[in-house]
Parts: structure tokens; C-alpha cells; sequence
């Protein structure tokens, strides 16, 4: 017999057996399950990860599964294998907590916690685990809908907040612009030059010729229609835009426990 098939004899002959429940008494009271032995470690096959959902996954999971961004990737989502590639890859899991690995099971058992769970906010959406996943699924787009499910219920607002002042400038101006709450940072970062060139903008703007930077007021209204229509000052509003007041007077703060009132 030569030695390639004494080995695949030797693996033929290893029992193996699959662990139970009392197989992990046995191991806890000094007994070990058969096939079970310090020359073979893996003797024993774990138990399938893969089981039934845990009952009452169904509100949230639902939700995720229903979110029109999740209508290419349902079918990766729901075929996730834990493998970790989406972890190993992913350039926030490598300086924070956030896992995307961890955020994908607990998106399919449905775990309530993920709406507060601050850890998926380190996620900005370079979309390496959808890249990378064997099973093409998308846990940057399953974050997608985590945050917006967690900005409706009050908790991601301290996320958003930051800018509501750029939606402001959306809404108002048809076109978006930096907000001021960052201004001292790029200002203290670039100095007085670009202080000055912010002060003076229009007028350099006017002497070459380039007129406003905005878009016309016919375009910023057809613009304000839009977001009218679907929705988004009502969220601007929501997390905090305006103070909290909507310009047209139809929203006014939460009263329905953080929910957006409608």
C-alpha cells in the first residue's frame, strides 16, 4: 500500500459523529461523545447554523426584505452562508467594532437590537462586502435600510443631525452646499485663504463672468416640488432642519415616539 492511500484508509477510518446537546453534558461531566478524542479533534461535526429563524423575526426582517433597495440582493441576503468574507474585506470591521458579517445574520434573525445599534454608521458605503460575497449579497445596502429604519424611530437622528443643514441648502437653493456646522474645521484645516475665497466668492464669480452658482429659481422650485411630493422636507424637518419647524407649516416636531408624523 503506498503511503497516499494508507493516509485516505486512516481518514476513511476516523468515526465521526454529530454533536448533540448531550454530547455537551457528556464533555462538561469529563465523558466524551464516540469518535471523540485527543488525536481527533474533529471527530465531531458542529451543529448547523442554518436552523429555523428565531420566532418573532418578522417585523424587522420584513421590513428589510420589503425595502425596494434590497430587490436585487433579496436573493444573496437570504442565501448568506457566514462565510466572513464581507468582514475580512471591509476597510471599516478593520479600525471599529462594526462587523458585517454580524449585521447580516442578525438582519435575517431580525434582531430588534440593530435599531440601536450604532455600529453600522462606521459603514460608508464603499460596497467591498457586495463585491466580494460569494452569495452577491449586500450588507452595505442592508445598512441602507437599518439607518433609515433607525433615523424613523428617533435613534439615528444623532447620526443625521449634521446634515439636516445641507438638505436645508438642497431644499431652499436646488442644489447642495457645504454645511456650516463644518466650516471651523475647514477653516482651521486650509487657513485664511479659504476663508477669504468664501467671503468673497460671488464677486469673483461676477468678474469672471459665471454668474450665480446656483441653479434658476424656476429649477429650485420645481426642485422643492419634488422633495415636497415624496417626502424629504418632511425628514429634513424630522431630523432637524429648520429647528425642527417646517417652512410651510404643515410638519411640526415628533409626537408619536420618534416616529415622523404623517
Amino acid at each position: 500500500m503506498t503511503e497516499k492511500k494508507a493516509r485516505k484508509a486512516t481518514a476513511k477510518d476516523v468515526p465521526v459523529t454529530v454533536k448533540t446537546a448531550s454530547d455537551d453534558e457528556k464533555g462538561r461531566a469529563g465523558e466524551l461523545p464516540a469518535g471523540v478524542s485527543a488525536d481527533n479533534p474533529y471527530g465531531v461535526i458542529a451543529d448547523s447554523a442554518f436552523g429555523e429563524r428565531p420566532a418573532g423575526a418578522g417585523d424587522l426582517l420584513q421590513r428589510i426584505m420589503d425595502d425596494p433597495r434590497m430587490h436585487d440582493h433579496l436573493d444573496g441576503f437570504e442565501s448568506c452562508i457566514q462565510c466572513g468574507i464581507c468582514t475580512s474585506a471591509c476597510p471599516a470591521a478593520r479600525f471599529t467594532e462594526y462587523s458585517p458579517r454580524e449585521t447580516a445574520r442578525r438582519a435575517l434573525e431580525g434582531d430588534e437590537t440593530l435599531l440601536e445599534d450604532d455600529s453600522v454608521w462606521y459603514c460608508f458605503y464603499c460596497y467591498t462586502c457586495q463585491s466580494r460575497c460569494p452569495r452577491h449579497n449586500s450588507v452595505a445596502v442592508i445598512n441602507q435600510v437599518i439607518r433609515g429604519l433607525q433615523a424613523e424611530r428617533g435613534h439615528g437622528i444623532q447620526h443625521v443631525e449634521m446634515f439636516a443643514q445641507w438638505g436645508e441648502i438642497f431644499y431652499e437653493k436646488g442644489m447642495g452646499g457645504t454645511p456650516q456646522i463644518f466650516f471651523a474645521d475647514i477653516s482651521e484645516a486650509c487657513g485664511s485663504k479659504w476663508r477669504d475665497f468664501v467671503e468673497h466668492r460671488d464677486e469673483v464669480r461676477e468678474e469672471l463672468g459665471l454668474g450665480s452658482m446656483y441653479p434658476s429659481e424656476q429649477a429650485a422650485a420645481e426642485t422643492q416640488t419634488i422633495m415636497d411630493v415624496t417626502g424629504f422636507r418632511e425628514r429634513l424637518v424630522h431630523i432637524g432642519a429648520w429647528g425642527g419647524v417646517d417652512p410651510k407649516g404643515e410638519y411640526g416636531p415628533d409626537t408619536n415616539d420618534g416616529e415622523v408624523e404623517r
